[in-house]
């Protein structure tokens, strides 16, 4: 009859032993399962242990060895080497790490993968596939790039060339002829909506417009619209009323993260209010147009310089080189030496050369008889000269200090109909009005954008409160 004590260590030993089977065959063909050097010890003596519970085990007719190996295996189960992923430890994990880089001017993406790890068919193959979904030509100095390697080799590499776009480069197939990686770009979704910002000017538009929360894209698109007719340096002043409304999105927290377009402008400096709304015309064309339908951009610029302090008025003053009175035709604007000047509006080039007191000049000829003019450059842009035709805002010469003059700075006159006439006046003039054709959408545009601004939320300038309260005042 089988002794039942035997029985049971016989089968315990069976099953330790099956498990350093296990165990062993993961040896062989696991490379990662390695034993751990502060295991090796546990790891020996619950081998020895299975030895000798294997050795007592084995049929034998003598009895009075049964009762010892019993109170060993009792002991045993403190470690179970049946598992034969001991070794999965942070030390026999695969290494992964994350390197950003940067472009920097003149860099290319595969060099720059070159120095940062990559082989040059790595960087080749990286390369190639990141231009199947991002021109490469379109990357620019200061854009980083986030690698990700295991160990050596890279697995991925991700690029946000702006907030809604992100690219991925993962890494495909690994074959004798190398690693192979494929790209994909994937474009987040936010959430659009409206608000406007409404104030007056108390210290500048820019510090009072982003201090209501208007991003920089829209304080720079209301600038533009009311360049031709306003000159922010001269004609701001504390007060002065003005309202923005605009596209924003939003992320998942709320944050600002994109501006959208500029849809409405009021400015109101000197008194005298201007509105705008933005319009898309049967070509595609966006510009901004008043009320009646005349287009925010005017015929000529009021100020050829941006940046400029004006040092002398059109009028009669007393002349700094000459030393007695006399009519000064036009406005001077001090700006340091080669700050670019814009032409007023588009035209003829009627003459650029030197010119007698003017020094080097250009005189451009413009439609409805009038003409400006330009004097003490210090030289002309490339392709200025008689004969040529310029656009607006064109650079066409360079501030300088040729000819009379006491120091840097532009001499700028306005002609009508061969009258020299002071150019704070072009603020009068009128822009180009819509085709007939086009009112009608512009005004239902119109009418659709002042009922979303009376939707939105407007925000103005919290109210402060200043002064103290006496205590008598309080009720009891």
């Amino acid at each position: 009859m089988t002794d039942p004590k035997q029985s049971k260590t016989a089968a315990q030993s069976a099953v330790l032993a099956e498990g350093l089977k296990i165990r062993a065959s993961a040896f062989a063909r696991l490379r990662h399962t390695v034993i751990p050097r502060e295991n090796r010890f546990r790891f020996l003596v619950a081998a020895a242990t299975v030895g000798v519970i294997g050795l007592v085990a084995l049929p034998d007719r003598t009895e009075a060895t049964v009762d010892t190996p019993a109170e060993m295996v009792a002991a045993v189960p403190t470690l179970d080497i049946s598992r034969f992923d001991m070794g999965l430890e942070d030390a026999f994990t695969p290494k992964v790490t994350v390197k950003t880089v940067t472009l920097k001017s003149g860099d290319n993406l595969g060099p720059l993968l070159q120095r940062n790890g990559l082989s040059g068919q790595q960087a080749y193959r990286v390369t190639k596939a990141f231009g199947e979904v991002y021109k490469p030509r379109n990357l620019r100095a200061g854009q980083s790039f986030d690698l990700y390697f295991t160990e050596n080799s890279l697995d991925h590499m991700t690029f946000k060339p702006n907030v809604e776009t992100t690219v991925f480069v993962d890494r495909d197939s690994v074959t004798e002829d190398g690693e192979f990686y494929t790209a994909r770009k994937v474009a987040a979704e936010f959430k659009y909506e409206t608000i406007g910002v409404k104030a007056t000017i108390e210290n500048s538009l820019y510090v009072d417009a982003t201090k209501l929360g208007a991003p920089d894209k829209v304080v720079v698109q209301f600038a533009n619209i009311y360049e031709y007719s306003v000159d922010f340096q001269r004609d701001i002043q504390p007060g002065d009323a003005f309202e923005m409304f605009f596209e924003v999105a939003r992320d998942q927290k709320g944050n600002i993260v994109k501006a959208g377009d500029l849809l409405y402008t009021s400015f109101s400096p000197r008194g005298k209010t201007s509105e705008y709304w933005l319009f898309e015309d049967k070509k595609g064309r966006e510009n901004f147009y008043d009320a009646a339908g005349k287009t925010a951009k005017r015929k000529l610029r009021a100020t050829p310089v941006n940046g400029a302090r004006l040092s002398s008025s059109y009028g009669r003053r007393r002349h700094p080189v000459l030393g007695y009175r006399k009519m000064h035709t036009g406005v001077d604007f001090a700006a340091p030496r080669g700050t670019p000047i814009l032409a007023a509006g588009s035209g003829t080039i009627e003459r650029a050369n030197r010119y007698g007191s003017f020094g080097n000049y250009i005189r451009i000829r413009h439609t409805d008889g009038y003409k400006t003019a330009y004097a003490h450059l210090k030289g002309f842009a490339r392709g200025v000269k008689s004969g040529a035709y310029v656009k607006q805002d064109q650079v066409i010469g360079y501030v300088g200090t040729t000819g009379r003059s006491t120091g840097p700075h532009l001499h700028y006159e306005v002609i009508h109909n061969g009258k020299k006439i002071n150019p704070r006046r072009l603020s009068q003039l009128s822009g180009k009005p819509l085709a007939k054709s086009q009112r009608p959408a512009f005004d239902a545009q119109r009418k659709d954008t002042d009922t979303l601004r009376a939707r939105s939320e407007v925000i103005t300038p919290k109210l402060e409160i200043s002064g103290t309260l006496s205590v008598e005042a309080l009720s009891e």
